[in-house]
């Protein structure tokens, strides 16, 4: 495991359990990073950071591009130290956003209820802004609901149908218990374990 591992106390019997001793950021990727190296491109035309500027300044293509380039990316790492960020700038927005992105993308449906978001909201570093920040990122994510009651889901996560489209194994498990759960009469060619 390596030399900052420890082992963990009161593990289970029979269980090896080792701990990270000592936490580097820079050795994380999140999803998005990791997306960011396979294509470029992709997750540059997905996340927008709108700079104010002067629409009386007529920018040539070139120009837009560049200011674009600067708007859209990079995000800040969400395994930074948010705290050390100040709040409500650009790059605090960035920060925000990119860890909704991981965590969603750590989720098995892609998706979360706001109010489980917020459990973490301390220790992520989120606002109450959160729904204005996601909403402006429309390539990125989908919010449904009101503004003090909404679900957000990673909208790369879904096809056109909304659909799942890599179900992990216990979100096909589920479905398929939900299934029964609706069922009026028993099929006895049907079984749970199929």
């Amino acid at each position: 495991m390596g030399p900052d591992c420890i082992p963990i106390e009161g593990a289970l019997v029979g269980l090896h359990a080792r701990e990270r001793a000592r936490w580097d950021p820079a050795l994380a990727v999140s999803a998005l990073e990791h997306d960011f190296m396979v294509d470029e491109r992709r997750v540059r035309r997905t996340f927008r950071f709108s700079v104010p500027h002067s629409r009386s300044m007529p920018l040539d293509g070139e120009e837009a591009e560049r200011l674009d380039a600067a708007t859209t990316f990079p995000l800040v790492s969400p395994y930074t130290n948010g705290a050390l960020l100040r709040p409500w700038t650009p790059e605090a927005e960035k920060y925000r956003v990119g860890v909704v992105h991981e965590f969603l993308s750590l989720t098995l449906e892609k998706r979360a209820l706001i109010h489980h978001v917020f459990e973490f909201k301390e220790e992520l570093g989120l606002t109450r802004h959160m729904y204005q920040s996601l909403r402006k990122q429309t390539r990125a994510f989908y919010l449904a609901g009101t503004e003090m009651n909404w679900a957000v889901f990673l909208r790369d996560a879904y096809d056109d149908d909304g659909v799942l489209r890599d179900k992990d194994p216990l979100v096909l498990f589920n479905e398929k218990l939900q299934g029964y759960a609706c069922m009026t009469e028993m099929d006895p060619r049907n079984t749970i374990a199929e």
